[in-house]
Order: C-alpha cells, then structure tokens, then sequence
C-alpha cells in the first residue's frame, strides 16, 4: 500500500491520517510503500538553498524518529523522487552552477552539450538524493522513480540512466530487459558523441538486449551468454573483467563492423522480439 507523506517546507509534518492509514495496513497484513512528497521535481528546485534543504531534512529525521520504530517491519521501500530523468529540464542554473558545470565537463568527451547537461543535472541531483538519504534509517530501501521518455536517443538515455551514477537507489524508469545478451557502456571518460552513435547502431540490430556498464561488469553480467563491447573505448580494467567472463563460458564481440552471429536465425529473431525493451523517442 502506498502512502502518500508531504513534507515540503509548508506542509506541517502532522502526519495522524497517513499514521492511522499504516496502521490499518498493517492490520491487512499489507506492505507499506511510502512516498515523500519534497517537491524535487518543481521547476527550478532550489538546490543550493540551505534553508530548503534543512527543511527537507526536518522533515525525514521526523518520519525517522516517529513513524519508522512504529513501522519498520513493515516497510516495503520508500520513494525519494518521482519526475523526469531529464533533470535539466528544470534545473536552475544559477552563477555557481554555471561555474560548477564548467569545471565538470573539463577532460570529458563531447557528446553534445544537451546530452552533457543532462548528465551534469543528474549528477547534481543524485548528490542532493544522497544528502537527503542521510537523514532516513539505512535499512529502508530507497526508490527513484524516473520518467525516461522523450528525451535523447536510447544510446543516450541508457548512458544517463547508468547504475553507476545512481548507486545508492533502486531505479524504476519502467523499461525492463530479459535479455542474454548485453550491451556494454563505457566509462564516461571514454563515451563521446561518437561512441553513443555507434551504440545506437547497434542496438538496432540486435534482437534483444540489456545494457551494461564497464564499471560494474562483473555484478552485471548475470544471466548474460553474450556481451557487445566497443573495442576503441574499452579500459584496461574493463579487459580484464570480460577475461574473467569469458573464463565462465560467455562470449565477447567487438561492435565495429558488426554482423550478427550466424546461429541467430529468422526464427531466433522472432522468438526473442518479445525481449526487446520499449522503444524510447527520439
């Protein structure tokens, strides 16, 4: 059961009716999903207001002290955040950040200013999840509810939405991959305009897949028989752990001048198109 906290700056944290809403949950013999209402996702969220933040904060050390020894044991997980994964559609680029986004982009590849931002945005924002997290009990499963569409090429997206860059929470963005084969993502120090092209290249070809990440590779490939890596922007590091992968009997392809297996026939391709995750916009 979902239950609904406000706790924005003027909300008053008299939380009674969600208190007795719980209880009857628990009587049901229900799980209990809570969902904080912070307003992160408003237009031009303040981020560097400190004032904003201790707010918030009060208001997470209240459910903390008072509603979580009530409940703890009933506690499924609990939302943080529910909006876009576009957070530079709303972000408020004050002096400072200006100023913090141009030393973040200095050393990385060109991918596009408007990719760029958008990873800068989330990074900026994963950081402000992190904080706020502190004030919550570590036991309690956090969720980040993401809006993936209509935003980037999927190449684009997928690199945003990397595990990597939001470590510490479980992300729902609703797109789901049962897939053997996968789809490794650079670094960011090595994933230009170029590389997310040559992803996007192959991710139409193929008839399903997962992405992964070269950083956690290892915790990723579970499940996976293959893995499509782009030679050109693969680490060291990266080559050993595909070593250690081949070691366990899956297989390794280099995308350039990608051609698909011979064993991937017609009738292959059929009964995996139901694998393949929901297209994003362009």
């Amino acid at each position: 059961m979902k239950i609904l906290l406000p706790a924005q700056p003027h909300d008053s944290l008299d939380w009674q009716s969600q208190k007795k809403e719980a209880l009857r949950a628990i009587e049901e013999g229900k799980k209990i999903l809570w969902e904080f209402d912070l307003g992160l996702n408003s237009p031009f969220f303040p981020i560097e207001d400190e004032l904003r933040f201790n707010s918030l904060s009060l208001a997470l050390s209240s459910f903390a002290n008072e509603f979580w020894p009530l409940f703890k044991e009933s506690s499924a997980r609990a939302v943080l955040y529910r909006g876009s994964a576009d957070f530079s559609s709303f972000f408020q680029w004050t002096e400072r950040q200006e100023a913090n986004w141009d030393s973040w982009k200095e050393g990385r590849p060109d991918s596009g200013k408007p990719h760029l931002r958008r990873l800068f945005c989330a990074e900026t924002f994963a950081a402000y999840f992190q904080m706020l997290a502190h004030k919550l009990p570590d036991e309690l499963p956090l969720t980040l509810v993401l809006n993936a569409a209509g935003f980037g090429t999927p190449a684009q997206t997928y690199h945003l939405l990397s595990t990597e860059r939001f470590e510490h929470f479980h992300v729902e963005c609703g797109l789901h991959f049962l897939s053997p084969i996968g789809v490794c993502f650079p670094p960011d120090t090595e994933c230009g305009q170029k590389e997310l092209e040559q992803l996007d290249a192959l991710m139409k070809k193929l008839p399903s897949f997962k992405p992964v990440y070269e950083n956690l590779l290892t915790e990723q490939w579970d499940g996976l028989d293959e893995i499509y890596v782009l030679k050109e922007a693969l680490t060291q590091r990266g080559k050993r752990k595909l070593l250690g992968f081949e070691a366990a009997g899956g297989k390794v392809f280099g995308a350039e001048g990608f051609e698909p297996p011979t064993y991937w026939s017609q009738t292959s391709r059929a009964s995996q198109t139901a694998l393949c995750p929901e297209k994003l916009k362009d």
